[in-house]
């Protein structure tokens, strides 16, 4: 059974982990609800609740891309948490940060916008 998948960083279109999502749908650009924050530490982004609305895709996955997601993302050590969101009324999965903002220095991403961040920094 297809879900939905919303994602933020690195698995978008263009960027580095985007591989994972091959045999996944793009549905289109989405936005969440102005319930999170999206913080950046250099390396990688992270969505966690908050007051602001993030950029992202939406996608229909499997539960096998979600499995192998669980892996990239490390749910097991719980650095990222599969979350379910609500996105345009409808109930997508997310992964948000979890132990991992103990691990660094994290900044706040201006308008929840991970792409527009990485291409003003190229």
């Amino acid at each position: 059974m297809e879900k939905l998948l919303f994602v933020y960083g690195t698995l978008m279109q263009g960027m580095r982990n985007h591989v994972h999502l091959e045999k996944a749908k793009f549905v289109g650009p989405a936005e969440t609800k102005p319930e999170y924050e999206l913080l950046y530490n250099g390396s990688i982004p992270a969505m966690r609740a908050g007051s602001e609305s993030v950029k992202g895709e939406l996608y229909e996955v499997d539960e096998a891309t979600l499995s192998g997601l669980d892996v990239v993302e490390d749910v097991t050590a719980n650095l990222y948490e599969r979350q379910e969101i609500e996105i345009d009324g409808k109930t997508a999965i997310a992964y948000l940060g979890g132990n991992i903002f103990n691990q660094d220095t994290w900044e706040h991403v201006p308008n929840g916008d991970y792409r527009a961040l990485v291409e003003g920094q190229q």
